[in-house]
């Protein structure tokens, strides 16, 4: 029984395959409600003094975004596009951690041009994994999968 368990968590963090769009969406719902409670948690067990513990959730935190990325690459698979169309929305959102308020007066068109450059990344990603059917029948990336 265990080993099945183990099997099942395992199979999270594997990008190989298809993933139908109900699959998709109760995971994603699954690995934010986890997000958020390890997060809680983190806040918790830092506020009371237990960095190591604290520390451990936000390990657990960084686990669930690797499991996140490998089911929304097997999401993108089940469209037939490949994994690196992923890195659209992963680039723009770690660009959007360069301080933008610093920028806005010297260069306002350029701020909002990637301000809607983010939002259109974003659209298309929720549109291409959430709102979109797979391929149907076998593709490059796998027969498809059951749960249509």
């Amino acid at each position: 029984m265990r080993v099945k368990r183990l099997a099942r968590v395992a199979a999270w963090f594997d990008p190989r395959g298809r993933l139908s769009r109900r699959v998709y969406a109760r995971v994603v719902v699954r690995l934010l409600l986890l997000s958020v409670a390890l997060f809680c948690a983190a806040i918790v067990l830092g506020s009371q003094g237990w960095r190591e513990a604290a520390l451990a959730a936000v390990g657990g935190i960084v686990g669930i975004w690797l499991a996140s990325l490998a089911q929304a690459i097997r999401r993108l698979h089940d469209r037939g596009r490949s994994g690196w169309w992923l890195s659209i929305p992963l680039i723009l959102t770690a660009l959007s951690f360069v301080p933008v308020e610093t920028q806005a007066d010297a260069h306002p068109l350029a701020v909002v041009a990637y301000t809607v450059a983010t939002l259109v990344a974003s659209a298309w990603f929720l549109m291409e994994t959430l709102g979109r059917h797979g391929t149907a029948g076998p593709n490059g990336y796998g027969p498809e999968p059951p749960g249509r």
